[in-house]
């Protein structure tokens, strides 16, 4: 479920500004991935990400990062940074990433490291399943580092049922399920914020989920964004904007979860 790895002092953090490169927050790439870059700018390192999101540029200057909606094929990048990062109890199994990414990849961002064999993501779980992030560099792979996975629910909580998949979804798609993805709700439901402990303390799940954020507040596809968080992870989400909303009913991974909810209609003009 949602965890934030890179936790740091917020003292510490620079402003960012938007790349001119990264206006159009719905252009996609030849893929279907849908790209922010971050950039180095006057004032250290930048993307459009939401006004409020900082970071010190000086932590990721080795990491040329960049975010993208992610899609089918970056599974398996997926399955290892999930595996590399939760208790098996609380991952996202193979079959429903393939589910998620099949059924909704716009809901899904990660962010992602280029370098070379010899740089810093070379030794990361993901690094065997990354690619060359264009054909003019071949030597470059670009690896995922952190990621947000979710769907939409008609729920405005996220539910055990939300968090499933429905069993026949390879030969039918059914928008009358109650399991798993529901197109017409109003609700995305946040199923993994995931950051590799390798890079911990560089603020990157910040990063990916500030730049999530804005998105879906700039897509208007839903009224507010949900998540699940443990008990030591409550006041963090509050910095980031959400509210407790009290104990989760749900069971997953053992339960014992706190509803959080951020309303992305209180933050649309006249609100």
């Amino acid at each position: 479920m949602p965890r934030d790895l890179f936790r740091r002092d917020p003292k510490d953090d620079a402003p960012l500004t938007a790349s001119p490169e990264s206006q159009n927050s719905m252009a996609t790439d030849p893929a279907g991935h849908n790209e922010f870059t971050i950039y180095r700018g006057d004032d250290g390192v930048g993307f459009n990400v939401s006004r409020h999101a900082k970071v010190d540029s000086r932590d990721l200057s080795d990491l040329h990062p960049y975010v993208q909606t992610l899609s089918l094929s970056d599974l398996e990048s997926c399955v290892a940074l999930e595996s590399a990062t939760f208790p098996e109890p609380e991952r996202c199994s193979r079959e429903k990433f393939m589910y998620r990414l099949t059924t909704c990849p716009e809901l899904s961002l990660g962010l992602f490291s280029t370098s070379g064999p010899d740089g810093p993501a070379a030794s990361l779980p993901t690094y065997s399943h990354s690619r060359p992030p264009d054909s003019a560099s071949p030597t470059q792979r670009s690896t995922l580092v952190a990621q947000v996975i979710a769907t939409k629910c008609i729920s405005t909580t996220v539910t055990d049922e939300s968090m499933e998949y429905p069993s026949n979804w390879r030969s039918q798609m059914s928008l009358s399920e109650r399991q798993g993805h529901q197109e017409h709700g109003r609700t995305i439901a946040i199923h993994s914020l995931a950051a590799l402990p390798e890079f911990r303390g560089r603020g990157l799940g910040k990063i990916v989920m500030r730049s999530y954020m804005q998105r879906m507040e700039t897509s208007g596809i839903a009224d507010r964004i949900v998540l699940l968080a443990h008990g030591h992870l409550v006041k963090y989400y509050e910095a980031l904007g959400f509210r407790n909303t009290g104990k989760s009913e749900a069971k997953f991974g053992g339960g014992d979860w706190y509803n959080m909810l951020w309303n992305i209609s209180e933050q649309r003009p006249g609100s």
